[in-house]
Formats: C-alpha cells, sequence, structure tokens
C-alpha cells in the first residue's frame, strides 16, 4: 500500500467523496465545468483551482482573483471552506501500486515547455507567452496574464493550463466562446500548431519539449525572457548602439551575442571586453589598441578591441566602470568612427556596431558627475532591459535542466528531487543565473549518488558567495583565492562574483 495526494470533499465536518490528485489543475466551484462540482448556490461557480507541481500542491484562490493572482503552497491537513459548510481538504490517500522514486530526471517530459504565441487580433501585439508550471489566465480585464484588448474578448475568458496531456485550454463561461480549429470546446487538450480564436484574436500553439536555446546560450522559456528575445529580435537589425540593463549574472553578453548574431553584421567578429575587469592603463590599451613603444612592455604594435570589431561588433560590459577620460576618448570614436592607437599619431576609420551593458544606474550617475551625459545619451538610445532570475522563475527549471545536460559529460548524468528543485525556485538568486550555474555545480559533485537532494543543494547555497548579500568573506574567500593560485579572475569567475566584488570582501575582511 502507498499514499498519494488527493483532496477530499466534506460538509459540516463529514467527508463525502475524495478525488485523486495527477498532474493536471482540479478546478473547485459550483460551474458543471469544475472537477469537483458542489452543487450548492453559496458556492461560488469557479472557487479554487488546486495545481500539483513537483512533489507540491498550490491553491489559487479564483473566487477573489479570476486572474488567478498568486498561487500558495496547500498543506497537508489544510481544510479551505467554499461556502454553505462545504470544505476541501487536501489529504494523502492510500492505494495499491508501485512506489515512485520521488525523483524529477529534468530531461524527461516533465520538464517540458509549453508556449502560447499571439498571432494576430483586435489590439494585440505579436507576443509570445509562456505555459510551464502555472496555469495562465486570458481574458480583457487586468490581473489576467495575457491581457487582450479585444471587445469581443470576455474579462475572464478562458485559461491555457498544464495537463496530462501536455497543455490544454479551459472555457470560463465566455459569452463568445472559446475557439480551437474551428470548434467551439469547453476543456480541450492542445496540439502543437493549433490556432484558438478568442473573439477576433487568434492564438497559436507552440508546444516544445525543451526551453528553446538560442546559438548565444539564452534559454529563453517564461514570458519575461520572451519579451526580451522579443526586444532583440525588434532592435538586432538598427545600425545603433544598444544598452543592456540588468544585475550581475544575469546574461548580458548572452543577450549582447544574441543581438549580434540575429543582425546583419552576424558574418563578422563578435569582441566582448570587460570595462571594469581591468587596469586603467590595459582597458585603454584593449579598447584602443597601442603602438610598438608605446609604454613599458609595449614590444609590437596591438589592434584595440573598435579595430578588432571592423565590420562586426563591440560589446562593451560594465561601461560605467570606465575612468572619466576614456569616457571622453568612447564619445570622440562615437561622432568620428576614428581610432587612434595609445602612442600613435594618425587614426584608423572602423565600421563597429556598439552595444554597452551595465548593472548601474546610469542616470543617477549623470547627475552625480561620474558619468558624462552626452556619452550617456549616446549609448542610451535603445535599451534591452534584462530582469533578475527572481522575477522571472519559470526559468528555473529549464536553466537547471539546461546546466545539467551540459555538465553530463564531465560528470554523468544528474537527477533532482522535487524539494531540491522546489528550493531553487524560492532562493531569492541575487547572483542571477550565474549563481544558479555554481550552486548547481557544486551540488552536482557534492550529492549523493547521482541524485541531487534537498540536502546538497543547502550546502551548496551556503558555499556560494551571494554578491547582493553578506556572504561568506575572510577564510573561505582566501582558501578559494589558495584554491585557483592567486588569481583573482578565476576566483571570482568560479564564485561567480566580479572581480571588483571580491577585491573589496578581501580588503574588508583583511
Amino acid at each position: 500500500m502507498t499514499s498519494r495526494d488527493a483532496l477530499s470533499l466534506s460538509r459540516a465536518g463529514r467527508s463525502i467523496r475524495t478525488f485523486p490528485l495527477g498532474h493536471a489543475p482540479v478546478e473547485v466551484g459550483s460551474h458543471a465545468d469544475c472537477e469537483i462540482v458542489v452543487h450548492a448556490p453559496a458556492v461560488p461557480a469557479r472557487a479554487l483551482l488546486v495545481q500539483p507541481f513537483g512533489g507540491t500542491v498550490y491553491v489559487y484562490d479564483i473566487a477573489a482573483c479570476p486572474g488567478l493572482g498568486k498561487r500558495r503552497v496547500m498543506p497537508l491537513g489544510e481544510g479551505i471552506p467554499l461556502g454553505a459548510g462545504y470544505c476541501v481538504t487536501r489529504i494523502k490517500d492510500r492505494t495499491d501500486g508501485p512506489r515512485s522514486s520521488g525523483t524529477v530526471l529534468l530531461d524527461r517530459s516533465d520538464a517540458g515547455l509549453r508556449c502560447v504565441s499571439l498571432i494576430g487580433g483586435a489590439g494585440a501585439e505579436v507576443r509570445a507567452f509562456h505555459v510551464g508550471d502555472e496555469p495562465v489566465s486570458v481574458g480583457s480585464a487586468p490581473g489576467n496574464r495575457i491581457l487582450l484588448s479585444d471587445r469581443a474578448v470576455s474579462r475572464h475568458h478562458c485559461r491555457i493550463e498544464p495537463s496530462e496531456q501536455g497543455v490544454a485550454i479551459r472555457d470560463l463561461g465566455s459569452t463568445n466562446g472559446t475557439w480551437v480549429d474551428g470548434a467551439r470546446v469547453r476543456r480541450q487538450a492542445l496540439r502543437a500548431g493549433a490556432v484558438i480564436r478568442l473573439g477576433r484574436t487568434l492564438l497559436r500553439v507552440a508546444a516544445r519539449e525543451a526551453p528553446e536555446v538560442s546559438a548565444s546560450g539564452i534559454v529563453v522559456a517564461s514570458s519575461e525572457m520572451l519579451r526580451v528575445m522579443a526586444d532583440v529580435d525588434r532592435l538586432a537589425r538598427l545600425p545603433w548602439p544598444v544598452l543592456i540593463r540588468g544585475e550581475t549574472g544575469v546574461g548580458k553578453e548572452h543577450v549582447a551575442r544574441a543581438l549580434h548574431e540575429r543582425g546583419p553584421r552576424r558574418e563578422g567578429p563578435f569582441v566582448p571586453l570587460n570595462g571594469g575587469g581591468l587596469a586603467r592603463e590595459l582597458i585603454e590599451s584593449e579598447l584602443f589598441g597601442h603602438e610598438r613603444g608605446a609604454f613599458t612592455g609595449a614590444v609590437q604594435a596591438h589592434r584595440g578591441a573598435f579595430e578588432q570589431a571592423h565590420r562586426g561588433t563591440l560589446f562593451l560590459d560594465e561601461v560605467a566602470e570606465l575612468p572619466a577620460d576614456l569616457q571622453t576618448r568612447l564619445l570622440r570614436v562615437l561622432e568620428t568612427w576614428r581610432v587612434r592607437r595609445v602612442g600613435g599619431e594618425t587614426t584608423r576609420r572602423v565600421d563597429v556596431r556598439l552595444l554597452c551593458a551595465t548593472h548601474r544606474d546610469l542616470r543617477a550617475m549623470v547627475r552625480q558627475g561620474r558619468f558624462r551625459a552626452d556619452l550617456y545619451y549616446r549609448i542610451h538610445r535603445l535599451v534591452v532591459a534584462v530582469p533578475p532570475l527572481r522575477a522571472r522563475r519559470d526559468d528555473v527549471t529549464p536553466l537547471t535542466r539546461h546546466f545539467l545536460l551540459h555538465m553530463q559529460s564531465q560528470i554523468g548524468e544528474r537527477e533532482i528531487t522535487p524539494d531540491a528543485l522546489e528550493r531553487l525556485r524560492n532562493h531569492p538568486w541575487p547572483g542571477n543565473v550565474r549563481e544558479l550555474r555554481n550552486v548547481l555545480e557544486l551540488a552536482a559533485i557534492d550529492c549523493d549518488g547521482a541524485v541531487i537532494g534537498l540536502g546538497a543543494i543547502e550546502r551548496s547555497l551556503r558555499r556560494v558567495v551571494e554578491p547582493n548579500e553578506a556572504g561568506p568573506v575572510g577564510d573561505s574567500l582566501r582558501e578559494a583565492l589558495e584554491h585557483y593560485g592567486g588569481n583573482v579572475a578565476a576566483t571570482a569567475r568560479a564564485l561567480g562574483i566580479p572581480r571588483s566584488t571580491l577585491r573589496d570582501r578581501l580588503r574588508q575582511s583583511s
């Protein structure tokens, strides 16, 4: 005998019926389309939505928030009143059958990605929306995940949700109905390529078994990253500079590579340069080049990043860290598109698209006199904002899958338990995607056998330095530095933090 999650419907403390929970959402209410129908006028037509995922059961109060709102965990034994004395409770129901391993293998179908793309309709942009482990509400009222400005669409028209078959659509009693491939439906499993009609708006289903991984290495899963990639597609063809904003570790260089690869300069070179990772003397030489004998150690001439990126793209990371005099020289290049090497007398013509990135507030730095206003307006014409990982938690599972798959060649196949995966989803990730990768690398080595459990994740989280939190300092950092032979760059890269942060922490602990 084993036990499985189930819902118990009771009235006045007496159990009426038990409903087993599988992988699909269960709707509770008085409406005939609900999975658990309570025939009582006092019970809302659609009261609750119960969503199992990754070994955890979540619940949405859809009576209070038809657009779903935020979910919460539904603990065992919790009774949620429905009205008229009815109550629904999560229980463990005994059943015969084999016991599962309790692990989730991330390269299986349960880690699949489901996506809906908006392809037309009144007032609708061409956009893509992700349907992952959470249902997605669609309608014309604020609060819906997919908000449509179509007068023929009801306020809360339908819901797209995970199902046993992959993804399904559920009509929510809309006035004009929900249509799939020309047929009106109440609840219908969706296939890849299916066309949904809501009023005058069309939705095309693009269902994939894995998140899109661009050639530049970006895992595109959440609606937030889909919007980022939509911005990339829109700006890639333009010739002007782009500023990529985002916290440390969100993947700004990956976004820059995507802008290059999707633009007309894709056949040219892509040259990355970190403006905050080098000493002032070196950054000038790396950016503009130098002639032989320009300074001690300049035994031969060197082409700078601008020359190397001729007819291609230059990605200048941490542009806010450039000293004031180099900001002036950079502005001059952007005005004339000519560079002069350090120690040189002549200028050279360059044809470069400039992409810049920063985690700092450049506008505030301009007000403080720490960044040139004219340079700011030069590079701030087009902007791509990359959200932090905590704002796109739907990316955590596919990113975990992506990293573990890439580690297989070095350490072998790894599984992760549902509670460990849930811990990753709930972590604030101050170090963003870089921190997640480092945590998984440590956990994959530290885990018991081929299964990454909650303990391995907790130990790994404690060992990784988090740049926006206190994190370990002192001996821990010095041990890491010693391990990498005193190489600051290698140590910072392994810890997932900028070199400047590592140096500051070492100074604070000395």
